[in-house]
């Protein structure tokens, strides 16, 4: 399928790495058996909330979800930068507790990692897409540790920001209804980046 959309978990890239981390859990940490599925197919319901909360409660105990961003960070070598974020995104995805080093080590490997505005071939698909980074970058700035960070919501194209951090429904773009923007301002300022793709719906 490649990618259908800008933002995180809208490539298979972005699936693999998140199965890479789940099959990885059991070998490295302790047989930890992670269903990190539950995060990034969303049904919104009272069983999806049960075990998200669940699954926050296996990596805040005895600092699990620390222990899983460690051992990313000591493989980003083999593995490269890309995959931590990941790890970072499925953390905030459940509402674990994230230390602000960590925190602070997220922003600086995310502005790290290559990145292309919009299209790139797949074979050339460095991950970051221009809004996935500003949308990880906004999550980053407006965590809060167990309150579950929803990376399927819409996210301002630019800025990245949600209908929670800005207190209002994104506005979509009227064209190619692909695309959200906190205001006129945010969509003005990326128009450049996104008019090569924004094609009537």
């Amino acid at each position: 399928m490649g990618r259908w959309g800008s933002r995180l978990f809208e490539s298979d890239l972005d699936l693999d790495i998140a199965g890479d981390i789940e099959a990885l859990c059991g070998e490295d940490i302790n047989n930890l058996n992670l269903n990190l599925e539950v995060l990034l197919y969303r049904t919104r319901d009272d069983e999806h909330t049960k075990n998200v909360t669940e699954l926050r409660n296996k990596l805040d105990s005895n600092d699990l979800g620390q222990t899983l961003l460690s051992r990313w960070r000591a493989k980003e070598s083999e593995w490269g930068k890309y995959h931590v974020i990941i790890v970072g995104a499925l953390l905030m995805s459940a509402g674990a507790k994230i230390k602000e080093s960590e925190m602070q080590y997220l922003r600086e490997t995310a502005n790290q990692v290559t990145w292309v505005p919009d299209f790139a071939l797949p074979i050339f698909d460095p991950g970051f897409r221009g809004p996935g980074k500003a949308q990880f970058l906004a999550a980053l700035d407006h965590y809060q540790p167990g309150v579950p960070r929803d990376f399927d919501e819409p996210s301002c194209f630019y800025c990245g920001k949600v209908e929670v951090d800005i207190g209002k429904a994104l506005t979509e773009c009227g064209t190619c209804k692909m695309a959200w923007y906190c205001d006129k301002d945010c969509q003005a300022t990326r128009w450049n980046d996104h008019k090569s793709n924004c094609t009537r719906a």
